[in-house]
């Protein structure tokens, strides 16, 4: 924009106030000077075929508009321009820059820099969605309470080659202040201390929470390498929320929802829109689509009481809501690709845990067990429609699981878990990065005693997979043939350390009837 208009008019309605009112003052001491005013580096999102969209914020002392340049180049040395513009960044967005780079060629890398005045920020790589690869290499990632450890598993991905993109499926950040008073076992395990030391709830806590995300160099290198496919869970807002309100802390609900997705679409390299929705899908030519849902902000009810509430099994109670899901299912009936992936929140498959968890409803309330009668809407319509080749992958739980996907495993005339009787696909969940897991919480003897009795076949007959006391990330790669998960986790969380090993792996045929080795 090279008018002066939009510059002054922001110059007139601007209000007088300083960089430390758009974050914390205690932010400035994890500062990276030498990156500066780029302190958060570079990261892109979003691929589709001919587009991609790029991300930078500027932090510094400034009230007035600034200008920033951009480059997109064929190369990395960036001498072979694509394309170039330039954007006013505004104190309103606290200096956010973010665009959406059109005319690009499918199943390119490419890469991508900023300039203020004289400082040019790193060089980002991206990459746009691919047409007619035989190929799909998706790291899916969740849960990294920074107070939890050190982003290992970010490193290590930023490492990855031939990666098509990041899938972020929730809980980017934690709006917790600082851990104080918890179980003695899990404060042995608080590594770092957030900024600011209070439950966010406003726009600059939220902004200074993700500002101290950011700076960690591990997940900016993770982001300055690979573009992000990213959707919230709960704790970018509050604790197992939903649309009106939240576990605890819901005066000023609408208020503090609305400050929170403002921070979120204002550090993501998410496509804009006006109404700031994450449910949006990606297709990547034949092999695969991708939907990216939407269940908490969307259409979620409010959690049920327990497994005895009378309203559990509402049909008029919903995770996802009727438009998404009817979005969802009409989609994955159209679609022409081999795959159809789907990036969601919580655990998907019906989990027996009543042998294992304590008592407390919401943790069972808050995954789709807590929604029956819309996950059984779901495999209605896919079981009409003689739908296969599902893939759901899942954050949330802070640990590793492999299910063939199926309407009801404890229904013998549903499923069987010997012949693959009713199974439709797969789901895999991801482990934390940080997020506390089972021997953080209780005994690993504990930890080894719920395993077994998750695993047992008259709890679980459709588990395939299981793993509750490791921390990092899941890969997944597809191909015409199969559908294959591997499970990375780190060696320790407590430093930065890069020994991260492959340790576990399944997978599912294309038109296969159960997940296996």
């Amino acid at each position: 924009m090279n008018s002066l208009r939009p510059l002054l008019l922001l110059l007139f309605f601007l209000p007088k106030a300083q960089a430390q009112e758009w974050f914390y003052p205690e932010l400035k001491a994890l500062a990276a000077p030498d990156l500066a005013p780029f302190d958060f580096g570079v990261a892109s999102g979003d691929p589709l075929p001919d587009a991609v969209v790029i991300w930078t914020k500027l932090y510094l002392d400034s009230k007035l508009p600034e200008l920033v340049k951009w480059e997109m180049a064929s190369d990395s040395a960036m001498q072979n321009l694509v394309q170039t513009g330039e954007e006013y960044t505004y104190g309103t967005s606290a200096f956010t820059v973010k665009v959406d780079v059109k005319n690009l060629e499918p199943g390119t890398t490419y890469f991508y820099r900023f300039k203020h005045k004289d400082k040019y920020s790193p060089i980002g790589r991206t990459k746009t969605a691919s047409q007619n690869s035989d190929q799909l290499r998706l790291a899916v990632v969740s849960c990294a309470d920074y107070q939890g450890g050190y982003y290992n598993a970010f490193g290590h991905i930023a490492k990855q080659q031939n990666l098509d993109a990041v899938l972020h499926l929730g809980d980017y950040i934690y709006e917790y202040g600082v851990w104080r008073n918890g179980r003695k076992r899990m404060m042995k395990h608080r590594y770092r201390e957030h900024i600011p030391d209070k439950n966010c709830t406003e726009l600059m806590d939220y902004r200074t929470r993700y500002g101290q995300y950011r700076l960690d160099p591990q997940l900016r290198e993770c982001h300055r390498l690979h573009p992000f496919i990213v959707i919230w869970d709960d704790h970018e807002v509050a604790n197992n929320d939903y649309v009106n309100g939240a576990e605890s802390g819901t005066a000023n609900w609408e208020a503090r929802k609305a400050a929170a997705k403002q921070a979120y679409f204002e550090w993501m390299p998410i496509r804009e829109n006006p109404e700031r929705r994450i449910v949006r899908s990606f297709s990547f030519g034949k092999l695969a689509e991708l939907w990216m849902l939407d269940g908490r902000l969307e259409g979620r009810s409010k959690q049920a009481n327990g497994p005895n509430d009378p309203a559990l099994n509402d049909p008029n109670r919903h995770m996802l809501g009727t438009e998404q899901t009817d979005w969802l299912l009409n989609g994955m009936k159209n679609t022409q690709a081999r795959w159809k992936i789907v990036g969601n929140q919580v655990v998907f498959s019906q989990l027996n845990d009543s042998k294992v968890f304590d008592r407390r409803p919401s943790v069972r309330m808050d995954r789709w067990d807590g929604y029956p009668a819309e996950r059984q809407h779901i495999f209605d319509f896919i079981y009409k429609n003689d739908l296969k080749n599902i893939v759901v992958v899942t954050g949330d739980v802070h640990t590793s699981w492999a299910f063939d996907l199926t309407g009801n495993p404890a229904d013998p005339n549903v499923y069987d878990c010997k012949t693959g009787k009713g199974v439709v696909g797969a789901e895999f969940v991801t482990p934390s990065i940080t997020s506390f897991n089972f021997d953080e919480v209780v005994p690993k003897i504990v930890a080894s005693e719920a395993k077994r009795r998750f695993k047992k076949k008259k709890n679980n007959p459709h588990l395939r997979y299981l793993d509750l006391v490791h921390h990092g990330y899941l890969l997944l790669t597809l191909t015409p043939e199969k559908a294959q998960s591997d499970w990375y986790f780190v060696k320790r969380k407590d430093r930065v350390d890069d020994r991260v090993r492959l340790c576990a792996s399944r997978h599912i045929l294309f038109n296969g009837n159960k997940v296996e080795k």
